[in-house]
């Protein structure tokens, strides 16, 4: 039997990403979208440019999140931003195609800040 040894629970929700390495020379805006979040860390898979340096693991990286608007939280869209630790990468496309496609997932080292 598979123990979940997480300690927060996640959440399957796409929400729109920007992330840029910090303290990098070869940084560069990457978009994507969150493929599942929780309060300590998220994971997404981005489409990663030929002149852009992929997120490296034990990397900081800034990451903002557009948070649509809804009943009990936000009357209206805002944006949350962090910096996170780059815990893993994996290449999600074959070694054999020209993309570069990678899954990332994060850890929170900074608390959630609103900015809107």
């Amino acid at each position: 039997m598979d123990i979940d040894r997480r300690q927060h629970r996640r959440l399957p929700i796409c929400l729109p990403l920007e992330c840029q390495p910090l303290n990098s020379e070869a940084g560069g805006l990457l978009r994507s979208t969150t493929r599942n979040i929780s309060t300590g860390g998220l994971y997404f898979e981005v489409d990663v440019p030929e002149d852009v340096a992929r997120p490296e693991v034990n990397s900081l990286i800034a990451v903002e999140l557009t948070v649509p608007p809804g009943e009990g939280h936000f009357p209206y869209e805002g944006r949350v931003r962090s910096v996170a630790e780059v815990l893993r990468y994996e290449r999600l496309d074959g070694p054999e195609t020209s993309s570069r496609r990678f899954g990332v997932a994060a850890r929170f080292r900074e608390p959630l800040k609103l900015a809107f």
